[in-house]
């Protein structure tokens, strides 16, 4: 599969939060448990960085990566979350290292130095692919928060930039 990493357009919207849905109705992707609307997934995202995924067929979005704010505070200015989400039909295929690689390198290029992301420690493949990106596990959070009606533990990674000083 030739893959192509391109920057969010307005018009692949709808089909990024079909991706999101996708991923709602799994058990270990995401706590939230309702589609946003776009303007709710536009401001939960910061402007910069936004990419998907396509193949052969531009128009086929196959998923997507976003980033959101750490913290307000200036000292963590360089510190953001990461969100990577593939569609199914399209995981195992070099989906996710293509949009993770391309944040890494997007936030890089910025001056960001930090890119942490929370992951349900059952979601055993979004682990792998992001320790086999540079992340590395650096706490559990227990019982952080109720999904679905139970407690669930998330995995805290980071990956620090080695290019930023």
């Amino acid at each position: 599969m030739a893959i192509t990493v391109r920057a969010l357009e307005s018009t692949d919207g709808m089909k990024v939060l079909a991706i999101y849905a996708e991923a709602i109705k799994s058990t270990d992707a995401t706590f939230e448990t309702n589609v946003p609307t776009w303007r709710e997934w536009d401001r939960a995202h910061l402007p910069a960085h936004r990419l998907i995924a396509v193949d052969a067929d531009p128009k086929k979005v196959l998923g997507w990566s976003a980033l959101s704010k750490f913290s307000e505070r200036r000292e963590y200015a360089g510190v953001v979350e990461c969100h990577t989400f593939v569609r199914a039909d399209a995981r195992r295929k070099g989906v996710g290292t293509a949009l993770l690689s391309g944040l890494i390198a997007a936030t890089e290029a910025q001056g960001l130095w930090t890119l942490e992301a929370n992951i349900f420690p059952e979601n055993a493949p979004a682990v792998a692919l992001h320790e086999k990106l540079g992340f590395r596990v650096v706490g559990r959070r227990e019982r952080i928060g109720r999904h679905r009606g139970r407690w669930r533990d998330v995995l805290l990674l980071e990956r620090r930039s080695p290019v930023i000083t």
